[in-house]
Order: C-alpha cells, then sequence, then structure tokens
C-alpha cells in the first residue's frame, strides 16, 4: 500500500514512518525540512520537502500529481503544537487550512484520510466528552485548541456532504499529550512536562553556578487535578491497529491511557527525577503567604501557557477505542515508566551540566568533607607501606563540584590546596569518585568504564593511580584513619 504521512519527522511521525515501512508499506512522509543525508532513515520511505498549508501542499504539478494518483492513504499529523499563538489566526494557515488542503489531496486521490486532531478540543467542556461530540459550546484555553476544534469542524461538514460510495473516508483520532519514551532537548518543544523539567534544571543550575543553596521552586497547580498523558508508541499501535481495521470511516477515536496521570504522582516522580524535592505544585494562596522568589517568577513565565493544564480533571470517553481493540487495550502510565523518561530527557543535558544539578547536595558535601576532613589528617603520614619511593604533584577535578591539588613527598601526604597544579591530573565523575574513595570501586575500573579521564603526563597518571589504589583499599571513606 501506499500512504502518506504528513509531518512524518515528527514526535508520532518518525515511529510512524519507521512501523508502516516496517509492515511493508510504501510510504512517502512530507514535512518541511527532510533529514539530512547522515541521518538515520526509514527503508521504503520517500521524503518530500512541502508545506500543507500551501496549495497542493507546496509541492510541483508532477509531484502532486504523483501522488493523487498513487497514495491510497493519508495520516495528517502535520499541525502547529506550540503555544505562543495569541489566537485562532495564528494557527490557521496549519492547523486549518492545511487540514483543507489535505482533504483536497484526499478527494482527488481517492484515499482514505486518517486525521490526528487532539483531545483538548473538548476546551472546557464539564462532564464527560464523547468520542462521537464535538460541539458541545465549549470555550478553549488557547488558540491550538481552537484551530484543532476547526480542522475536525470542517472534515464533519465534508462528512455530512458526502453523498456516495465515490467519497474519501474519514477517520479521526484524538491523543491526549503525547510523551516520548524516548526523549530527547527537542522534547521542549512538545506539549508535557518536559518544559517544566527545563525550567526547574535551569533554575537549580544557576543557583549551583553561583553556590547558592538548594530551594524548592513551587510551582502553582492543584495537586489533587491529572492529566491525560498517554506514550507515542501507545499512539502508533493505535494508528496501526485502528487504520487496519474494516468500517472506520466516519468514526473518531480517543487515544489515551485508561486511567489519567495524577498531578500528585507526577511531582513525586519529578523529584525522584532530580534526587531531591526539586518542586511542588502549590494553590496560589501560597504565593500570597509567601512571595515568589525571582526564580519562581522565571519559572511562571516559562510555564504561563501550560498554567490553565494543571488544574485539569477532564472526562473523555473511549468507547469507540475499547469496542475496537478490546478492553485489554488499555495502557497505563506508570510511575516507572514516567521515572524512566524523565531521567532520559535530564540525561540529555550536556553532562557536565547535569553532574551539577543531579548530584546530591550530601554527595557534593561529602565530597567536600573528604579533601577538607578526612585527607588532611593524613598530613604528614606514610599513606600505605612501600610507598616511600612516590613523589609527585597532581590534581583531582571532580565534575561540578571541586578542584584540588596534591602534593605527595616519598609516600607522604604534603598537602591539599584548591585549583590545578602538576604534570598530570584526573577528572572523575562525582558518583564515581564516592564509589572509589569508599573502596567499592578501583581507579582502573573507573578508567575502563569512562568515568575517570587523564591529563597530562599518561605514564606518570598511570603509575600514581596503581600505587593509589591500594589507599583506597585500606583506608576507605567513613572509615576512621
Amino acid at each position: 500500500m501506499s500512504i502518506l504521512v504528513t509531518g512524518g519527522t515528527g514526535v508520532v511521525g518518525r515511529p510512524l514512518v519507521a512501523a508502516l515501512c516496517a509492515a511493508g508499506n510504501q510510504v512517502v512522509a512530507l514535512c518541511r525540512r527532510p533529514p539530512k543525508a547522515n541521518e538515520p532513515l526509514s527503508t521504503n520511505c520517500t521524503y518530500l520537502s512541502g508545506d500543507v498549508s500551501q496549495p497542493q501542499l507546496g509541492l510541483d504539478a508532477d509531484t502532486y500529481r504523483d501522488l493523487c494518483t498513487s497514495v491510497e492513504s493519508i495520516f495528517h499529523l502535520a499541525a502547529r503544537t506550540d503555544f505562543k499563538g495569541a489566537s485562532v489566526a495564528d494557527y490557521e494557515a496549519v492547523n486549518i487550512n492545511g487540514v483543507k488542503n489535505i482533504y483536497a489531496l484526499t478527494a482527488e486521490a481517492g484515499a482514505h484520510l486518517h486525521h490526528i486532531s487532539t483531545a483538548f478540543v473538548c476546551g472546557d467542556h464539564a462532564g464527560i466528552f464523547h468520542e462521537q461530540d464535538l460541539d458541545c459550546g465549549q470555550h478553549f484555553r488557547n488558540g491550538y485548541e481552537e484551530s484543532k476544534f476547526q480542522g475536525e469542524q470542517f472534515l464533519r461538514l465534508q462528512m455530512q456532504r458526502q453523498r456516495g460510495a465515490g467519497d474519501p473516508a474519514i477517520t479521526i483520532y484524538r491523543p491526549s499529550i503525547i510523551l516520548e519514551r524516548q526523549p530527547s532537548q527537542a522534547s521542549l518543544n512538545t506539549f508535557g512536562p518536559f518544559i517544566f523539567l527545563d525550567g526547574v534544571f535551569r533554575i537549580l543550575l544557576a543557583a549551583s553556578r553561583k553556590k547558592q543553596g538548594e530551594e524548592t521552586v513551587r510551582v502553582r497547580g492543584d495537586v489533587t487535578c491529572s492529566l491525560p498523558f498517554i506514550f507515542d508508541d501507545n499512539v502508533v499501535e493505535a494508528l496501526l491497529r485502528i487504520s487496519a481495521s474494516p468500517n472506520i470511516h466516519g468514526q473518531t477515536f480517543h487515544l489515551l491511557s485508561a486511567h489519567p496521570c495524577p498531578n500528585r504522582m507526577m511531582e513525586e516522580v519529578f523529584n525522584a527525577a532530580f534526587g531531591r524535592e526539586a518542586a511542588c505544585l502549590v494553590d496560589a494562596h501560597a504565593f500570597q503567604q509567601r512571595p515568589a522568589t525571582a526564580a519562581e517568577k522565571i519559572m511562571a513565565r516559562k510555564t504561563a501557557m501550560y498554567d490553565d493544564y494543571l488544574d485539569l480533571n477532564i472526562q473523555l470517553d473511549r468507547t469507540h477505542l475499547e469496542a475496537l481493540l478490546g478492553s485489554a487495550w488499555r495502557p497505563t502510565i506508570s510511575g516507572e515508566e514516567l521515572l524512566t523518561a524523565f531521567s532520559i530527557y535530564l540525561a540529555s543535558k550536556k553532562e557536565e551540566d547535569a553532574a551539577r544539578v543531579l548530584l546530591p547536595s550530601a554527595s557534593r558535601q561529602g565530597i567536600e568533607e573528604y579533601f577538607d576532613t578526612f585527607l588532611p589528617t593524613f598530613y604528614g603520614r606514610q599513606l600505605i607501606k612501600g610507598l616511600a619511593s612516590l613523589s609527585c604533584q597532581f590534581w583531582l577535578e571532580i565534575a561540578c563540584c571541586t578542584s584540588r591539588t596534591l602534593r605527595i613527598d616519598k609516600g607522604r601526604l604534603i598537602d591539599i590546596t584548591t585549583g590545578h597544579q602538576g604534570a598530570f591530573g584526573y577528572k572523575v565523575q562525582p558518583a564515581t569518585f564516592l564509589n572509589v574513595i569508599r573502596g567499592s570501586l578501583s581507579p582502573q575500573q573507573g578508567f575502563f568504564q569512562g568515568n575517570i579521564s587523564m591529563e597530562g603526563n599518561t605514564m606518570e597518571a598511570l603509575r600514581t593511580a596503581t600505587a593509589l589504589e591500594e589507599f583506597f583499599r585500606t583506608w576507605p571513606y567513613n572509615a576512621s584513619p
């Protein structure tokens, strides 16, 4: 089968294209910026540079004509999904006119249109919003929601006007908030919690660089409410299974997990990903009792477009979805899955920035105490037997914590100072350093794992590391010297 996927490089578009190709389909992926030549491409897929907001999708006449004569099925995912627009007019070109242009292609090709909308066409509707519902007199939180509503409204009108068997089939899908299982820095641009993770991360990073305390960032929101998340792979699975089913013309399906994610659970998982109480949801009254800090004001501005979504208790019906896929298809969002996704996102930050933010304060304090309190007790003493031949000066840089220079003379520790001095030194990740000084990891293992690197005179660095390995085993940190 020949299938067109618009938005083929998006959050759902990428895995959907890959799955369709793996099933043996010939896929054409339409996107504004096709993948570069050095990026991994799906087999059986042709990438076209186009724009759904333009007549004939911004394609030349021959290419458009080829689509009209070859395409049997269309998955329309291309949309403007950011919340930066001031009104529905800012989304009209892509989210409304784009739907009209895709429908024109669908009608000419006689293809089946699978239109991906959003569950948030429900707006502020009170009570259960059924899959067949659309215009219930609801109001919308932003121009994005309203534009997706109008896109659906246009397609509903076309279906009402259809008269015969030659008219194109249309199926509408409404995913809720889509989370990537393998997020990256680009995930910041998608509707979801990653913008909050990023905001808190930046605040904590700034505080760490200024050596300020680790205060909890308050975010206005209701812990008793919930958010309807669904993972990207669950969306793709549903699209594939539903689209392969007969008699789905004119139907609408809500694609969401069996149960929404409680805000309380999201808060707990959020903090677990940071390894501390990095943020908490509070009501507006909390900011009256204690005014927002400068960092909290920055956070509020950064996440202002999502503010309304932290007070949600929307009820979305899944009758059509379960009738087709069976009640067994009930994907859930577990705390473990959410923690994994959040942790992957935070790990995508710059390595040293991530280490600075994600290293618990207790660990950082332990490293400082090791140099300031524990090691000085060895001043003038033989570190280990048989080490009298070792005389050197080297530095240790513990990522995002501290840099110290150690001087050893004839096997005795003479001095510890801050900074980098000596002919060689070591760069060590904080967690690795703690394991080494506690005697649970040898320096050699740290090197092999890539968590310790050497600079300067490599031969001297290796000789010194080998000599000190026995010291770490003999005098592990927290043991009395």
